[in-house]
């Protein structure tokens, strides 16, 4: 079975839904948690953005300056490789390097997010 291209297109009609990014928020929260580090989501989806990149650039800052194992340890966790996060560079140029992996995570953990609930939907097909 082929997973369908996530275009950017599809990551930005994904963000409008409120479902996906509670969804998105859960696994952040899940992910970080494995290295001990806090993330809080109020549940209002219209600040979600804000209120979770404010907290992750925090965290990636202080993992970069204190910690860069625990920082690789969570890439590894959320599935980034160097080869994105060079693309993300170049995409962003303007954005410091904590904000362009705070914006690479939350596209990596909506994309998770859309998987699933493309198997979800396959399965409900099957049934």
């Amino acid at each position: 079975m082929e997973l369908p291209a996530i275009t950017k297109q599809h990551l930005k009609s994904a963000a409008s839904r409120d479902d996906l990014i509670r969804e998105t928020a859960a696994q952040i929260i899940k992910d970080f948690a494995e290295f001990n580090l806090d993330i809080s989501f109020s549940g209002n989806t219209g600040n979600f953005y804000l209120e979770l990149s404010q907290q992750m650039v925090t965290h990636v800052s202080d993992m970069l300056a204190n910690n860069h194992s625990r920082f690789l340890g969570l890439m590894y966790r959320i599935d980034i490789d160097n080869n994105q996060i060079r693309q993300y560079e170049l995409d962003m140029p303007n954005n410091t390097y904590p904000e362009i992996i705070t914006e690479l995570i939350i596209h990596r953990e909506l994309k998770k997010v859309l998987i699933r609930e493309y198997f979800r939907q396959q399965d409900k097909k099957d049934q």
